[in-house]
């Protein structure tokens, strides 16, 4: 017996434009400069330390965890003036992160593997 897709309109639509109607939604949530560097340039990169260090300090990851977010989430209120994605959306940035990590882990397989195409 095949497990129930959670959406079967989402199962059927190709990947690449679920992708790029991600990618899409983001740029539109995020169109001021400040706000998106905030993310991109200091909250993605504190959300990574945060990671990596669970094993060795679960407590300091915890706290850059909440900071990430935090500094993410005043690019939204203060010069976005939104709402953030996670409030409306709260796997967003989940699904997000797994899309990227995918897509970097196919540029190192296709680098590693001499096919550049793929």
């Amino acid at each position: 017996m095949s497990e129930p897709s959670a959406s079967p309109v989402l199962a059927s639509v190709p990947e690449s434009t679920r992708w790029e109607r991600l990618t899409a939604k983001y740029r539109e949530d995020h169109r001021n400069p400040v706000n998106h560097a905030l993310h991109v340039g200091v909250g993605w990169p504190i959300m990574a330390l945060a990671v990596i260090l669970i094993p060795f300090r679960p407590w300091w990851s915890l706290g850059l965890f909440f900071l990430s977010y935090g500094i993410m989430w005043t690019g939204h209120f203060v010069f976005e003036r939104n709402l953030p994605t996670v409030f409306r959306h709260p796997s967003t940035p989940f699904v997000m992160a797994w899309v990227v990590i995918r897509q970097m882990a196919r540029g190192a397989r296709n680098i590693l593997t001499g096919n550049p195409t793929r």
